[in-house]
């Protein structure tokens, strides 16, 4: 343990290192991430001022404008500290040799990504964190219900972020076999929007997409950890939806060490 703690702060303290040497850049990534919660809420308010009262689904649930700006305000940060963006860069160390020099280090690649991952969400959520307290004090958003459920939604953050980025850099791997794999990064981030809750609460969704989202990963990594913050799972299901969350992770390492042993067979580019 004490081995993995003194590989994890050197490489933190070069990712935070190189962190500072572009700061306006990585702000810019940043405040990108406003963009998409920001959107959804301003079409769910649009559709709640169209109506004229709160949006429900089939089993009553309503939602009402400032429930939806505590959903996608939550929605926001929770995504900003669970962001992934290996599937798009990984396909680029394959084609240019760059993963080459990496392989010959004692340590996998993945562990110098996860400290370069963790070091980004630490600068720019310092950058951001005055952003985020404005929106909530402009739009007034429907507080959490409870502070056991918002206590119980920091490790089902935790165990999301883990979750995506050990599935989204089995998902880079792919490129050991096609460096061209934008149509596959295009079509799980598709899925995403819709089943892990971007777009719209999954309580809204229609009853087979609903059920879908319900089994799927994309739940465990976005729409669950948010609604447990902010009270509105029920009881019953708090339970099931962490251990859905342990499943899928240990699916997601599995597929993952499979990917990689079968990848690294078939590596070959230059430099290699």
């Amino acid at each position: 343990m004490s081995y993995w703690l003194r590989v994890y702060r050197a490489n933190f303290k070069t990712a935070v290192a190189q962190m500072l040497q572009y700061r306006f850049g990585i702000l810019i990534w940043a405040v990108w991430g406003f963009i998409g919660p920001l959107i959804s809420l301003a079409v769910w308010s649009a559709a709640i001022a169209a109506r004229g009262g709160n949006i429900q689904n089939g089993a009553g649930q309503a939602y009402s404008r400032a429930d939806f700006a505590a959903y996608f305000l939550v929605f926001m940060i929770v995504g900003h500290l669970t962001m992934s963006w290996d599937a798009f860069e990984f396909a680029f160390r394959v084609r240019d040799g760059n993963l080459s020099p990496k392989l010959l280090r004692p340590l996998n690649p993945i562990h110098g990504d996860i400290t370069f991952n963790l070091a980004f969400k630490l600068c720019t959520s310092a950058m951001i964190l005055p952003a985020w307290v404005l929106l909530f004090v402009v739009l007034k958003p429907t507080p959490p219900h409870s502070l056991g459920s918002f206590l119980l939604g920091i490790p089902a953050v935790i165990l999301a972020g883990i979750l995506r980025y050990i599935l989204q850099y089995s998902l880079a791997i792919i490129a050991f076999w096609t460096t061209r794999v934008e149509a596959i990064n295009q079509l799980y981030f598709t899925l995403d929007g819709f089943l892990a809750g971007r777009i719209a609460p999954l309580a809204l969704l229609p009853g087979w997409m609903g059920l879908a989202a319900l089994y799927s990963p994309f739940r465990s990594m976005g729409s669950f950890p948010v609604e447990l913050l902010l009270g509105r799972v029920p009881a019953s299901q708090i339970l099931p939806g962490f251990l859905f969350q342990i499943v899928w992770l240990g699916a997601a390492i599995a597929l993952f060490r499979v990917m990689w042993k079968a990848g690294i067979r078939q590596y070959s580019a230059v430099g290699a």
